[in-house]
């Protein structure tokens, strides 16, 4: 995983017209999945795939279990989760500000990767994968 400037994400998506979108939707499904330690939605490719082809509708679903994925995430390092994420994620989507919700993944992902590079590997929790909620 890598921290990302989120003002420059959102600069490029704009600038090249959604293309650089399309490159970090897919970098953070994979990057969520890697911290989760487990796949919980389809493979960053195949999620923006489905999302085409339902017309924007699996991108819903793929906002609300990126917030799942995430306080999974920080619920195997000992990071405070709120579980309302997901939700906050589906509404800011429904109501036309994905790239808002998407710079929110990145800020959690950015945390994530802060709190990996301070704290010692045998910190985090021992999760067996597919051992969630």
């Amino acid at each position: 995983m890598e921290k990302r400037s989120i003002v420059k994400a959102v600069i490029f998506s704009i600038i090249t017209c959604g293309l650089y979108g399309i490159y970090w939707f897919i970098q953070l499904t994979d990057e969520a999945h890697e911290a989760a330690g487990r796949q919980t939605t389809a493979s960053g490719v195949m999620a923006f795939l489905f999302t085409i082809v339902t017309c924007g509708i699996y991108m819903l679903y793929w906002m609300f279990k990126m917030g799942e994925t995430l306080n999974e995430a920080k619920r195997r390092r000992g990071m405070n989760a709120d579980g309302n994420d997901g939700i906050m994620y589906l509404l800011l989507s429904f109501f036309g500000l994905a790239i808002v919700s998407e710079a929110l993944i990145q800020s959690t992902l950015n945390d994530i990767v802060d709190f990996d590079n301070m704290a010692p590997e045998s910190s985090m929790e021992q999760l067996p994968p597919g051992n969630g909620e």
